[in-house]
């Protein structure tokens, strides 16, 4: 893969690692090992830094000359967890658990199945949702386990009968404000199956709105999670009207 792909470092490594862990378990003489190295020299045309393909002729130059000693440590077993691969940022999280009986590995955002794929949306999904109010534009952010225009109507059923049961109609029955159609009003913003991940999902957005100053003052950001205060939110996951 290129250098300057979307994977994440260490997925672009591990081909090295594949060369070097091949030469310092083989037994091998010198023209098997000027014929790996050529194969680690093709990552140049790749754009890998020349530095790094230097680095690790180094590191495998050493290690063939008997001047790095390396401490076999027996590893006890430990469970893999999976993150996805938004950005760098991710490593401030991951680095967290270097101290841990678990594992990291990364996935990609964007795979060769995602842009080969023809699977059609759902046109009316489960998940993250708002609803925005037409008159001053400030937002409400729910989830939903079952179609997102099934719980809309629900918001309005509570306007039409003065009930201020969801903060969204509290909004607009006490500011008297108004609301759209569905297509003005409803957005989805990430599809999501009824669970702690969805309340995840709920909690993220809701902030996120709230530190954009859009989101309606009836329904409160009280999740004070500090994961959600990293410098970079991938731009995927915001989408503020």
């Amino acid at each position: 893969m290129h250098f300057s792909s979307k994977h994440p470092y260490d997925h672009k490594l591990e081909a090295f690692n594949v060369y070097v862990n091949r030469i310092i378990a083989m037994s091998i003489s010198e023209q098997p090992i000027k014929q790996e190295w050529n194969k680690i020299l093709m990552a140049h045309n790749n754009g890998s830094p020349a530095h790094l393909i230097h680095g690790m002729k180094k590191q495998l130059m050493a290690i063939k000359e008997g001047t790095t000693h390396t401490t076999v440590v027996q590893q006890h077993s430990r469970n893999w967890v999976t993150f996805t691969f938004h950005s760098p940022s991710v490593y401030k999280i991951t680095n967290l658990f270097k101290r841990t009986n678990l594992k990291i590995a990364f996935r990609p955002t964007n795979t060769t199945y995602q842009q080969l794929s023809n699977e059609t949306n759902n046109p009316n999904p489960t998940g993250i949702y708002q609803l925005k109010c037409n008159t001053c534009n400030r937002v409400y952010v729910g989830q939903s386990g079952r179609p997102i225009t099934t719980r809309h109507r629900e918001h309005l059923r509570y306007i039409k009968n003065n009930n201020s049961t969801s903060a969204y109609a509290m909004h607009i029955l006490d500011n008297r404000h108004e609301f759209g159609p569905v297509q003005e009003t409803l957005k989805l913003l990430k599809p999501s199956s009824k669970g702690s991940r969805m309340d995840c999902w709920e909690s993220l957005f809701t902030h996120l709105h709230h530190k954009h100053n859009i989101l309606i003052a009836e329904q409160q950001a009280n999740d004070t999670n500090p994961l959600f205060e990293l410098p970079y939110i991938p731009s995927d996951l915001v989408h503020l009207a």
